[in-house]
């Protein structure tokens, strides 16, 4: 069974209500209410507005995780999909035979977010950009590992977001928005991994894992349609 270990030195969660880790202890599963964005009084405002709340929230995550030295950090970014929202929103413009929008087109792809958080960070560490499937946020983490090396340390920031109304009969949408920092390193608490067949399980794996961490439980199962992941505390 292929399994491997990591070592969490920090974490941080956002969902629209969720924000410190008394809040995620606390959940129950409901969907959260609360203010659809996150503080980023510490962003220039120019750069501000041009991001979509989902992006507030991965910049918000980030920093806290990230610590004062976050803009050294190799740093991983994780979606099934991205922002979806805007992709839509070009497609309706062909559609109707309207121009696009270069500016829309260009914050729409994969990696947008990700040269974002670098740009507003100073950030020139190497970063990867990982399309999330049937295996899961933890696909995210073995990046993350690979990119950090033996030792090293990594900033690993997952996010998602309810999908269109057009695209929900054929995939399984979240229920709310969400993101989740996880930064890697030497010392921290410590975790195995390790993957079973899939049982189709929900989506919202970042704020499972986010209350199990708050919560300071020892097993998670995160259940996906190809890929079970087990998390296991260190004792």
């Amino acid at each position: 069974m292929p399994e491997f270990a990591i070592t969490l030195a920090r974490w941080a969660a956002w969902a629209p209500g969720l924000e410190s880790e008394t809040d995620w202890a606390n959940w129950h599963g409901e969907p959260p209410e609360g203010p659809a964005v996150p503080d980023l009084s510490w962003l220039p405002p120019m750069q501000r507005r041009r991001l979509p709340a989902l992006a507030r929230g991965v910049f918000h995550v980030a920093r806290q995780a990230g610590g004062e030295d976050v803009h050294r950090l190799p740093t991983v970014l994780a979606s099934a999909h991205g922002e979806l929202s805007r992709t839509l929103g070009l497609l309706n413009d062909l559609a109707a035979g309207e121009p696009l929008s270069p500016a829309a087109f260009s914050l729409s792809v994969h990696n947008a977010v990700s040269g974002q958080l670098s740009i507003a960070l100073g950030n020139r560490a190497p970063a990867s950009c990982v399309a999330l499937a049937g295996d899961g946020i933890s696909t995210a983490l073995l990046e993350a590992q690979c990119l950090a090396g033996s030792g090293g340390e990594a900033l690993v920031v997952i996010y998602e977001a309810p999908l269109p109304e057009q695209y929900r009969p054929y995939q399984e949408s979240d229920a709310f928005p969400w993101a989740l920092a996880l930064r890697l390193g030497a010392r921290g608490t410590g975790y195995r991994l390790s993957r079973r067949p899939g049982s189709g399980g929900p989506a919202n794996q970042g704020p499972a894992l986010a209350r199990f961490l708050a919560a300071g439980d020892a097993d998670l199962t995160l259940r996906g349609p190809r890929s079970d992941w087990r998390w296991t505390r260190d004792e």
